[in-house]
């Protein structure tokens, strides 16, 4: 117990302190072109773009509102005809913060696990300091839960671009993305914990409508993986 106070103390001296803001933009971007590295050595774009977690047409701002995602995988959230980032938005969200909106999309549409918001090409700051406890079940159960639907999605987008080395670089992230998934379970417990203790307020606030989005996120990863597979064996005619 002593050992696991110690701990909690160290988590909470570091997060609060101003070292928070080390996590630039360089490493963000950086960490994502590794995590797909064929696309990041053979595209002729850059393989990896901010994307706003919540659009700015919606209500979202520059600041600790955008993750690193692959540009490919942009191109499919945010400006393909379907456009799930844009216009999926949240319909059992009654009431919540912000905080909780992005758990929901981050969970529900972002491949692998994102542990950093960062400011619209700027610092970074882990969700571990903003977030509150029921964000980071939200984000937890979201994101497990809509795994199978996102990857697959992901991986019949790289491959209707035609190019063997984004087709290459999907599959890699199949398994980055599954790692960071499990270790992502562990970063949430604790998340809970300290954004239990750092925002309880939002905490109990968030609590009904984390709820309602966790019901909806599972709607969600039913409904999208059913559509995916359906797309798959009719050849897109449905889906």
């Amino acid at each position: 117990m002593k050992k696991i106070t110690t701990i909690l103390i160290l988590i909470f001296t570091l997060l609060c302190s101003e070292t928070s803001f080390a996590f630039t933009k360089s490493i963000g971007k950086g960490y994502c072109q590794i995590r797909h590295p064929i696309e990041t050595f053979t595209s002729v774009r850059t393989s990896c773009e901010s994307q706003h977690v919540i659009q700015q047409q919606n209500g979202g701002s520059d600041d600790f509102n955008t993750i690193w995602i692959n540009t490919v995988h942009h191109d499919y959230l945010d400006r393909s005809k379907d456009r799930p980032w844009a216009n999926d938005r949240p319909w059992l969200s009654l009431w919540g913060d912000d905080h909780l909106e992005q758990a929901y999309m981050m969970g529900t549409y972002a491949n692998g696990y994102h542990f950093m918001l960062y400011n619209h090409h700027g610092n970074g700051m882990p969700t571990l300091v903003n977030w509150d406890g029921a964000s980071h079940i939200l984000y937890a159960i979201s994101s497990i839960a809509n795994y199978p639907a996102k990857e697959l999605a992901y991986v019949k987008y790289q491959f209707s671009k035609g190019s063997d080395s984004q087709f290459i670089d999907s599959v890699i992230g199949l398994a980055v993305d599954f790692s960071e998934v499990g270790i992502g379970v562990s970063y949430s417990i604790i998340g809970v914990l300290v954004g239990t203790v750092l925002n309880p307020l939002d905490t109990l606030s968030n609590i009904v409508p984390a709820i309602l989005l966790i019901m909806e996120a599972v709607y969600e990863s039913i409904t999208n993986l059913i559509a995916e597979i359906l797309s798959i064996v009719t050849f897109g005619l449905i889906g």
